[in-house]
């Protein structure tokens, strides 16, 4: 293996252990949720809650999924892997404004969760060069 493609192993690697500690936006907005609202024991909350754990388990398997299959197809899956995650983030965010809502909190506007998906696809796209 040649010197570079060891950095860029590394510096894979490196990414995948920083971020695979990051939460989805499900799980942070239910983590913050004021369970004393009436509308927390709902059953449409309770089930929207329940599906916060499916969204960090996509957001972890991707976390590090995504850097080795784009390490793998020699930089050639980069884009391509930009998109799901960016449509992955939108999925997310979604989720936890429905989740917000669901259990008696404010509804995310659209151009908001716009612009969180925006700036996430910014980083990941910093992180990546």
């Amino acid at each position: 293996m040649t010197r570079p493609a060891r950095r860029v192993l590394c510096a894979a690697l490196l990414i995948c252990l920083t971020l695979s500690a990051c939460t989805s936006q499900s799980r942070k907005t239910a983590s913050n949720l004021d369970m004393s609202h009436p509308r927390y024991t709902s059953r449409e909350c309770q089930m929207a809650l329940g599906r916060a754990q499916l969204h960090d388990n996509i957001k972890q398997t991707r976390v590090m999924a995504s850097p080795v299959a784009v390490l793998l197809s020699g930089g050639s899956l980069f884009v391509p892997m930009l998109v799901v995650n960016a449509g992955l983030d939108t999925v997310d965010h979604l989720e936890a404004s429905d989740i917000s809502v669901y259990c008696g909190g404010p509804e995310t506007p659209n151009r908001e969760i716009a612009k969180e998906v925006l700036i996430g696809v910014g980083f990941g796209i910093r992180v990546g060069k």
